[in-house]
């Protein structure tokens, strides 16, 4: 009997088989990469191993473990259904959550930096394995960007809150009223980012510098107001409200302050620093950075 994902891999386990073929992917179409790794910024003296003058842009990778469904059971019977071929599997994304996982993403990808949520499109151990022997982990996965969920939610008016993202092997929606949304396929991924940086003169120290100071916006979250009915098709989001909750802006300002002045102390250079500082950030939401140069 198969055995569930879930229950003999973690997502940075399965992350692991993505990172190496995003890798390699990348370095086949030119490009070079460094992975973020933790251990950078336990060492007496940090130095990260990129040509932070080259042309380059940060790449960050969130991993996801989607839940495999037998059926899509609907909470509101008068919503349609999306249309799924079995399996499907689905995952969750809270996109309210003021300095969450969601809005770190979000903010980076604002910044410059490429982002991607990336599922894997089987749900038990012995197809993982396969798939990695075989160099197709990232193949059998959904890559989409943030972007994307954010855009679908503005043009069709919903609040921010708890979505679920529910794919097959050739579509993805996020519900709760299905919304159908776009992704990247794996053999349009390197090629995707290598065009990006053709031509591109601005260095990757200011692509990673920018993505640090946009960490520190202010993202509208845009809450159904009590007051107000949910609007309908079409209408516009002048009934919803929008609120800051949890720490406030000059809290958080400060803590990552902090967190770059200790990093800076053990760095080599100025952008090892801010390069480590994004990276033990967006390694504590559970995502994956890896700056991409041209080689």
């Amino acid at each position: 009997m198969p055995l569930d994902l879930r229950q003999r891999l973690s997502e940075f386990s399965y992350g692991y088989g993505v990172t190496r073929e995003v890798q390699t992917c990348l370095e086949t179409v030119g490009l070079r990469t460094v992975p973020f790794l933790p251990s950078l910024i336990h060492e007496a003296e940090i130095g990260c191993d990129v040509h932070f003058g080259k042309p380059g842009i940060p790449l960050l990778l969130q991993f996801k473990l989607g839940h495999e469904l037998k059926q899509y059971r609907r909470s509101d019977l008068s919503k349609p259904a999306p249309k799924l071929n079995r399996p499907f599997w689905r995952f969750e994304v809270d996109t309210s959550e003021e300095d969450g996982q969601y809005d770190l993403l979000l903010k980076a990808e604002q910044g410059g930096a490429e982002v991607y949520y990336i599922a894997p499109r089987f749900a038990d151990w012995d197809d993982y394995a396969a798939a990695f022997q075989d160099t197709e982990v990232l193949e059998r996965s959904l890559l989409m960007k943030p972007s994307e969920i954010d855009r679908k939610l503005r043009a069709e008016a919903e609040p921010d809150g708890l979505h679920k993202i529910v794919y097959d092997k050739a579509r993805v929606y996020v519900c709760s009223e299905p919304r159908r949304v776009d992704e990247t396929r794996a053999e349009q991924f390197a090629t995707s980012l290598r065009t990006k940086l053709q031509g591109r003169e601005e260095p990757i120290s200011h692509s990673i510098r920018r993505v640090f100071e946009n960490f520190g916006a202010r993202r509208d979250i845009r809450r159904e107001s009590r007051e107000q009915p949910k609007p309908s098709e079409g209408q516009s989001l002048s009934s919803f409200q929008t609120e800051s909750i949890g720490r406030t802006a000059e809290q958080i300002f400060r803590e990552r302050r902090q967190r770059l002045d200790s990093i800076r102390r053990r760095s080599k250079t100025e952008n090892d620093a801010i390069f480590s500082a994004v990276g033990v950030e967006t390694w504590a939401a559970g995502s994956q950075l890896i700056a991409v140069t041209v080689d």
